[in-house]
This record gives structure tokens, sequence and C-alpha cells, in this order.
């Protein structure tokens, strides 16, 4: 659980994100653009 939640927040400082909160919460409600962060399409 520690690697996925590591992998979560470098992809969120790649994503260029300096507050984590805030962007775990943006991406917790709206999950399409989690998606678009991994590329993975619906």
């Amino acid at each position: 659980m520690v690697t996925l939640r590591n992998l979560a927040i470098g992809l969120m400082r790649q994503a260029g994100w300096t507050n984590i909160a805030a962007a775990a919460d943006h991406y917790r409600s709206r999950p399409a653009y989690a998606t678009a962060l991994l590329k993975i399409t619906c």
C-alpha cells in the first residue's frame, strides 16, 4: 500500500502539484482527470 501511495504522490508532483492534499481532493472528486493523468481511456 505504501508503494501505491508513493506512486500516486510522485505522479501528482510530476503533474505540477505542490500541495498533495489539494491534489488528492481534486483527483478524488474528478476520477476522469485521474485516468487522464495515468493516460487510461475509459
